[in-house]
C-alpha cells in the first residue's frame, strides 16, 4: 500500500512532464521536395576567332530574376539533337563534354562560373579555326541552377550526367524554360 501511495504521485508528475507546451504553429513553409531554381536555354551560340571561342554572360543579363549563390549547383548541358537511335527525345550532354569526332583531335566544350557570371568555351588540342560550323555555330546550351548549400549537398542522389534524371528529380517543366538567343 505504501508503494502505491508513492507510485501515484510519481505517475502524476511524469504525466505532466509529457504534456508539452502548445504554441503558435508558425507560418507555412515550402512543401518538402520543392526546389526553387531556374533553367534557361542559350540558343544560337557561336564560337569564333573574334570572341576567342568563349562566350561570356552574367546571370542577371540572361535571366533577370535569377540569383546565384557560390554554394548553388550550376549545370550546363550541350544540346546534341533529337531522334537519337529512333528515340524522339532531346539529347543533352553535361559539360565538360569531350568529342573526338572532329578528326582533328580532342574538342572540349567547357564552362566556368562565379556567383554573378559564367563562360562557355572551347578547349582541347584542336586547331579551332579548322573546325566545321557544326562544332562552332548555332550551338544550344541548357543552364540549370539548383539552389543548395555546401553542407546539405548530397552526392549520388541524382545522376547529373543524365539530363532526363535531373529533369525528373527537380521537377523541371520544359514548357516553362526560357530561351535566350546569344548576344
Amino acid at each position: 500500500m505504501v508503494m502505491t501511495k508513492k507510485l501515484i504521485p510519481l505517475l502524476f508528475v511524469i504525466a505532466i512532464l509529457f504534456q508539452g507546451c502548445k504554441g503558435d504553429d508558425g507560418a507555412p513553409g515550402i512543401d518538402g521536395g520543392t526546389v526553387l531554381g531556374t533553367t534557361f536555354d542559350l540558343t544560337k551560340v557561336n564560337f569564333t576567332a573574334a570572341n576567342q571561342y568563349v562566350v561570356n554572360y552574367t546571370f542577371t543579363a540572361v535571366s533577370p530574376n535569377v540569383k546565384v549563390l557560390e554554394s548553388d549547383l550550376v549545370l550546363v548541358y550541350l544540346y546534341k539533337g533529337s531522334d537519337i537511335l529512333n528515340n524522339p527525345v532531346d539529347s543533352w550532354r553535361l559539360l565538360p563534354q569531350t568529342t573526338y569526332e572532329t578528326g582533328l583531335g580532342s574538342l572540349i566544350y567547357n564552362f566556368d562560373r562565379t556567383s554573378t557570371d559564367f563562360s562557355i568555351f572551347l578547349d582541347g588540342n584542336v586547331d579551332f579555326t579548322k573546325l566545321t560550323p557544326a562544332y562552332t555555330q548555332n550551338q544550344t546550351f541548357r543552364v540549370v541552377v539548383i539552389p543548395s548549400d555546401f553542407s546539405s549537398r548530397k552526392s549520388g542522389t541524382v545522376d547529373y550526367n543524365d539530363y532526363e534524371a535531373v529533369k525528373k528529380f527537380y521537377n523541371i517543366d520544359e514548357s516553362k524554360i526560357a530561351k535566350y538567343p546569344a548576344k
